[in-house]
């Protein structure tokens, strides 16, 4: 088959619990079928630079530049200085980072757990963590991190925007929430902190749709 496939792998550097990254330009017949992407953005955490590259075999590395020199301007001179410093540095660099974002991606598991949310897999990769609402709350993902980021000043993304609408009608999707943890150690904890609060307190009476006197009455 005459076909070209075209990765994505802004994350193999960013893999946990011993999983490794395969490139599919390794795989036997695929270096010259494969267009590698890749950017600064998650590996170094600068993703307002909008620095990236594409690797592929010569002719087509060709064409992917005469097109993209017509289409966009050069990224800014002191960025590609930066970006040349960022990608020649050891690989204590990768290690320290891996091991950082497993503690951070841990801890954010289990906080969403003690929560009472679902997870159905732990991330081999990335930073992002992808959580089931718990049912009791009532919420569909979108009122969720609309009353998260008003009420407890903590910033979620909506699950649906990741899925693909069934064509049964069905919509779990809307109880999915993305939650991210490329943040540094005091801002996960004060995150925590806030979510807990409201959690754990009054707040908990829109989450179930309850009020809490109206919980207590029929707890008797």
């Amino acid at each position: 088959m005459d076909c070209f496939v075209i990765t994505d792998e802004v994350y193999e550097y960013i893999t946990y619990d011993e999983n490794k990254h395969i490139s599919l330009a390794s795989l036997p017949g695929m270096q010259d079928r494969t267009i590698i992407t890749s950017s600064l953005s998650k590996t170094y955490s600068v993703t307002g630079w909008r620095i990236g590259w594409a690797c592929a075999a010569a002719n087509i590395a060709s064409a992917i530049r005469n097109i993209h020199v017509k289409l966009t301007d050069s990224a800014p001179a002191p960025f590609q200085e930066a970006a040349l410093i960022a990608l020649t540095s050891t690989l204590d660099f990768y290690t320290s980072l891996k091991t950082d974002y497993e503690v951070r991606r841990d801890f954010i598991l289990q906080l969403l757990k003690d929560f009472g949310f679902h997870i159905s897999f732990k991330p081999q990769g990335s930073v992002f963590v992808f959580a089931e609402l718990p049912r009791s709350w009532q919420l569909s993902d979108i009122d969720f991190v609309t009353k998260l980021i008003n009420d407890a000043g903590v910033a979620a993304v909506p699950g649906r925007g990741f899925f693909h609408r069934s064509c049964n009608g069905e919509s779990y999707h809307h109880q999915y929430v993305r939650f991210a943890f490329c943040k540094g150690d005091d801002t996960l904890k004060a995150a925590a902190l806030m979510m807990r609060k409201l959690v754990d307190g009054k707040g908990r009476s829109w989450l179930t749709g309850r009020h809490e006197d109206q919980t207590a009455s029929t707890s008797h």
